[in-house]
């Protein structure tokens, strides 16, 4: 292996009297990609904070290239050439793609962007390395996608001469394709020695660029493997201290009548097109495609959040006009969006205030919330979802990726509805948690519910669903039997490998 660049040594860390992280010790070697697991709660972000300078440990030691180092803020991990990339990114958008990438290094050209010749020089040599020299300098970075969002960061490390780079969950929000990009990027930090702590829920991703692998459970070590010991059973047990037999639990009931039929659906900003298709109670109907398909978009039709042009919407075999989400929850739909944190929950709201979010009944006739009901219709769910946390007057943004997706779920439940839409439902969330969710949704659907559910990670597709419509480009491409059908010909269709697949 490698010389040692960094070292953690029985580093502990609390909040509110809560212990996050206790007795870590990880070595990270020059030029390795070492990848960190855990599930939510486990301390992954809590240590990627303290090696950045965001927290400072209560206890222990960071050493780095054989020194003791303390950082007090980010920008003292900066100087000694850790640079992160969060989950959410730090773009100014703004700002050109120039401008972003010499961000942390701007007073290196005079004063602020002055000395625009050498520092356009610079960006161009960084993207000429990375085989990125598609990539417009002059366009605001606000107007570019993730994955692109991404590169800027990446550029934005190498420019600074990073020596480490932190990627936290840097495929959650990419297209597949994209995703390959990425790894072949990080294999290229690679050979040129920068070492790369990865975060991610993606077991898979590992077997393609970790050396390495540390698993983190209730802020303890559990145990680093080496390339030759990867083995998902071993790592997953490891990550939720538990064998888990079936990560994908599927849930077969006898599939009901149509619930649901949608006729030549066209978009009026053409986002997609002349969609066909029908849904059955207690069936699971997937829908795949790549980033920019036209999934998302149809789901917020369907939920009245996206105008349409043309077509025509059954709901138990009548005409229906949903012009808004009112309309669609008073029909007995509901929609678990992609992004919980922006479209599903209140960030500053407790948990309880969120179960009850859309739930009319919590007012009495002069508009004063019924407290008691509040707190019974909370606690009900806190228990049949298993949602875990110390009570339901705690701030939401406090409980993990997985619990949070269950106060999103509870928050519609409660409305008893007839259909159910998920969008990317377990993005971001641990394999434990996963495992739950689809737990849930099985128990839905012996209810009588129909849930139609977009996700861009195909064994979860393939192994949780009874049918699934492949999308590209705004249409429907194919359609397939979920148990009889490979993610390589999910994926030739959502990418043009092959053409129109019949229905």
């Amino acid at each position: 292996m490698e010389e040692i660049i960094l070292s953690i040594r029985n580093l502990k860390k609390s909040f509110d009297g809560v212990t996050v992280l206790e007795n870590i010790n990880i070595d990270f070697a020059r030029g390795e990609v070492h990848a960190i697991l855990g599930e939510n709660g486990a301390g992954k972000s809590t240590l990627i904070k303290i090696i950045s300078g965001y927290h400072l440990p209560d206890s222990g030691e960071i050493i780095l290239n054989g020194r003791s180092v303390s950082f007090k803020n980010p920008k003292d991990a900066l100087k000694e050439n850790i640079h992160t990339i969060y989950q959410e990114l730090n773009i100014c958008p703004h700002m050109t793609v120039a401008e972003n990438i010499i961000l942390n290094d701007v007073y290196k050209y005079g004063k602020i962007f002055q000395n625009k010749n050498r520092y356009i020089k610079d960006v161009e040599d960084v993207l000429l390395k990375l085989d990125q020299q598609d990539l417009d300098l002059k366009m605001n970075a606000g107007s570019l996608s993730v994955a692109k969002q991404q590169i800027i960061e990446i550029s934005k490390a190498i420019i600074g001469n990073a020596k480490i780079i932190i990627m936290d969950e840097p495929t959650s929000s990419i297209s597949q394709s994209d995703a390959e990009s990425l790894k072949k990027l990080i294999l290229f930090l690679k050979k040129n020695r920068i070492t790369i702590l990865y975060i991610t829920h993606r077991i898979q991703e590992i077997y393609e660029i970790a050396d390495r692998v540390t698993v983190l459970r209730d802020g303890k070590l559990i145990g680093t493997l080496q390339k030759h010991d990867f083995n998902d059973d071993k790592i997953i047990s490891m990550m939720v201290g538990r064998e888990l037999k079936n990560v994908y639990p599927k849930t077969f009931v006898n599939i009901g009548n149509e619930i649901l039929r949608v006729k030549n659906l066209t978009s009026l900003d053409g986002k997609f097109r002349n969609i066909n298709f029908s849904l059955k109670k207690r069936e699971i109907l997937g829908i795949g495609g790549l980033v920019g398909a036209g999934r998302s978009e149809l789901m917020e039709a369907i939920f009245g959040l996206r105008k349409i042009s043309k077509g025509e919407i059954y709901f138990n075999n009548k005409k229906v006009k949903i012009k808004n989400p009112i309309q669609a929850i008073n029909l007995g739909i509901a929609f678990v969006t992609e992004d919980r944190k922006r479209t599903g929950l209140v960030p500053f709201f407790s948990v309880k205030e969120n179960i009850n979010l859309v739930n009319s009944q919590i007012f009495n006739v002069v508009g004063i919330l019924k407290g008691n009901l509040l707190t019974r219709i909370a606690n009900k769910y806190k228990e049949r979802l298993n949602i875990k946390l110390r009570n339901i007057n705690q701030i939401i943004t406090t409980l993990s990726g997985g619990n949070q997706q269950k106060v999103v779920l509870a928050k519609w439940l409660e409305k008893e509805p007839e259909i159910i839409l998920f969008d990317e439902p377990t993005r971001g969330i641990d394999i434990g948690a996963k495992s739950e969710i689809y737990k849930i949704m099985g128990e839905l659907t012996s209810r009588g519910i129909g849930i139609i559910m977009v996700s861009s990670e195909l064994p979860e597709l393939i192994s949780i669903t009874d049918r699934i419509l492949v999308m590209r480009q705004g249409e429907i491409v194919a359609e397939f039997v979920s148990n009889k059908v490979s993610q390589e010909e999910i994926m030739r269709y959502a990418t043009k490998l092959n053409s129109v697949r019949r229905i």
